[in-house]
């Protein structure tokens, strides 16, 4: 039986005395692919007994990375049985497994822009270092704590402490954890996912999940092919998605590069180097190692910048180019800790490490792992360029031999991180898709990107390409705080399967801005709801159900910049903006739920609450002909003065309102007036 799988659960074990006849699988323990030898050693072939151990719950989960955690906590709280798969030993994907400790974030993300649970998430990081470590007084006094006071992220951490804080996280009733288990094949029915089969590493069994519903967040979408649903891997051509940096022709091979992050201490005296790996001039080469990275100038940036390998002055603007390249992504700050941790240490998850010469997409298990060995050699040999050859600050020689590898911080025997970063998954062809134009700033002239009617989530993130190794040109673009939509989540026909992590419906490109700790965490969270509503009924969920399950969760849908999920009318906010009933300014992307409504915004607002959706002027004139609103003795509407509750007529309303619970007299305040027409 899995972990967490409490005495409450409806989770069963029984034999299977008439599965079909035994087939032969080959199945990759990616956590096993050694650095050395023989790659195919960690391919496992798996012969499906007559009888096999069948586990019954409402939803499979696969994958306990960010997005599979988000969708687990949703459907507990639901009550609805999970059974949540993890092919390696640790949960929490690019987190922890995946090596990227570093959270890749928006700039907003401390007071807003975030899931309430991902929120509590990064609390629960900060709360680890105040019980288990011996902060300075200086450092326990910081609200926002940062135990590696790193520049690329506002949160830069061990892996093993967010591990620590996922698993307490979904000690929750019905979640039951299934670490080092691979699910490799479906049966599938027509429009419904019977069965999975799955195999246990470490107790080398086969195992069978009958369920309810399936959403796959595994880091690869492995089980989109599994259950035969159409997806596209690569680069898509322009005549098919519009996008202006998509290529003339599409190209299946072109994924972002992978990386497998490594961390290494700044030691005070050299320290035992490593070996230096077999091929180590050949990947010298091909890689071209250096702290030296081009901006182009013909996007308008700075053009050739090299970073220096030591320093605590922060980049400009705050995550940008230039600054000190150990610092950007420093795990722990020796001075923010008065005992147990002696020098820094830092993460290393750098572009010129990156593996982008193979894609470890629809590859053969056997084939897989020499992809993924030969990207583990690639960072050995990064780590081997930085002890060895890298030119020092000053000039004054080459290597760092006082740079030491710390296995223990990944939890493996090479200290390489247990599963590679994946940047880009297997993406399904969805209902809906965004596309580079529905995000970038350069085309999206508001506050915030295109708007979906449909949105399930918000993230904001740079569209952040990783080169391919097919003549891909990497290239940065600025988005506006976008939407997830629920389009974008849902097979081209009804099925009871969901993507739940990087998996959805975007581009090659936009992957790039969807990828992300808390954008993956978000679409698990979503799918969570969805799934947990499907069941709940029997039948696909309307949107507007959805959205009103999410808002309560604590998901933003609607981008604000003022109000995090814990604010008291946040639902009420969320649902009212999604409606168009909330005033939402042109300029920002402000919610100021105590400002007062004007008496424009109070004509939009009951204009759409009636199905009218108008612009201001056209509301005021609407309203006073239906004599909703009144005018003064000249006429005038008085559109900037404050609205009152009397100012509506509400006896010439085409129906009631919800009861009225605030005050009567003075100015309503915006998140009054959510409260009150969110309210059905």
């Amino acid at each position: 039986m899995g972990r967490y799988a409490g005495a409450c659960h409806l989770l069963f074990v029984v034999v299977c005395a008439t599965c079909a006849k035994a087939e032969d699988y080959t199945v990759l323990d990616i956590q096993k692919v050694p650095l050395t030898g023989d790659a195919s050693q960690a391919v496992v072939r798996v012969t499906v007994p007559d009888q096999v151990t069948e586990i019954s719950c409402d939803v499979l989960v696969a994958g306990a990375g960010m997005g599979g955690i988000g969708a687990s906590l949703a459907l507990s709280s639901r009550g609805h049985t999970v059974c949540l798969t993890e092919e390696t030993d640790w949960v929490g994907g690019q987190a922890t497994s995946g090596g990227v400790s570093a959270l890749d974030e928006n700039r907003f993300l401390e007071f807003a822009g975030a899931t309430r649970t991902y929120a509590r998430f990064r609390a629960g990081i900060r709360d680890w270092y105040r019980k288990n470590t011996k902060l300075t007084p200086a450092a326990a006094a910081w609200e926002n704590l940062n135990p590696g006071d790193c520049y690329v992220s506002p949160l830069c951490f061990e892996p093993k402490a967010g591990v620590t804080v996922l698993e307490d996280m979904l000690r929750k009733p019905g979640v039951n954890l299934y670490l080092r288990t691979s699910i490799f094949a479906i049966q599938r029915r027509g429009a419904a996912i019977e069965s999975a089969l799955a195999w246990q590493f470490d107790q080398r069994r086969v195992i069978r999940f009958r369920v309810r519903f399936v959403l796959d967040a595994t880091e690869m979408g492995d089980l989109l092919p599994l259950a035969k649903i159409p997806y596209v891997v690569g680069s898509e051509p322009k005549s098919e998605t519009g996008e202006p940096d998509a290529p003339a022709v599409a190209n299946p091979s072109c994924v972002q590069s992978f990386t497998y992050p490594f961390v290494i201490e700044h030691a005070e005296g050299p320290s035992p180097r490593a070996a230096k790996p077999d091929g180590y001039d050949k990947i010298l080469q091909r890689q071209g190692f250096s702290l030296r990275v081009n901006y182009p100038e013909e996007f308008g940036w700075k053009g050739w910048v090299q970073y220096r390998m030591f320093g605590d002055d922060p980049p400009v603007p705050n995550n940008m180019s230039p600054g000190p390249f150990f610092s950007w992504r420093r795990l722990l700050n020796a001075r923010n800790f008065e005992i147990g941790v002696p020098h820094d240490i830092a993460l290393m998850n750098w572009p010129r490490q990156d593996y982008g010469v193979e894609s470890p997409l629809d590859r053969e298990p056997a084939e897989l792992a020499g992809i993924l060995q030969r990207a583990k050699q690639t960072s050995a040999a990064f780590l081997y360029w930085l002890q060895n050859d890298l030119p020092r600050d000053g000039k004054s020689g080459k290597g760092y031999p006082e740079l030491a590898l710390r296995p223990d911080e990944m939890g493996s025997v090479d200290g390489m991180s247990k599963y590679p970063y994946i940047r880009e998954s297997r993406r399904m062809l969805a209902r809906g898709r965004v596309a580079e134009q529905d995000i970038v700033d350069e085309f999206q002239k508001g506050p915030r990107a295109r708007w979906f009617a449909d949105s399930i989530g918000t993230g904001f993130y740079m569209v952040d390409i990783h080169p391919c190794g097919a003549n891909e040109h990497g290239r940065m673009r600025m988005p506006k705080p976008f939407q997830i939509p629920m389009s974008a989540m849902m097979p081209l026909d009804a099925l009871n399967f969901l993507p739940a992590g990087k998996n959805l419906g975007v581009t090659h490109l936009t992957n790039g801005a969807f990828r992300l700790h808390p954008v993956e965490w978000n679409i698990g969270e979503s799918a969570g709801a969805i799934a947990g509503l499907w069941l709940e009924r029997g039948t696909e969920p309307v949107v507007a159900d959805v959205q009103r399950v999410l808002a309560q969760q604590g998901v933003p849908m609607v981008w604000f910049d003022d109000m995090g999920a814990d604010h008291p009318a946040f639902a009420a906010i969320q649902l009212a903006a999604l409606r168009g009933i909330y005033p939402m300014q042109s300029a920002d992307l402000h919610a100021s739920p105590d400002a007062p409504v004007t008496r424009a915004e109070a004509a939009v607002a009951i204009a759409a609450y009636f199905g009218k959706g108008l612009n201001a002027e056209e509301a005021v004139k609407f309203v006073t002909q239906k004599g909703w609103m009144a005018t003064d003795h000249r006429n005038w509407f008085h559109e900037d003065l404050p609205f009152y509750w009397t100012d509506w007529r509400e006896d010439e309303l085409p129906a009631h309102l919800p009861a009225l619970t605030f005050h009567r007299s003075g100015p309503v305040r915006r998140w009054e007036l959510a409260t009150r027409l969110a309210a059905n």
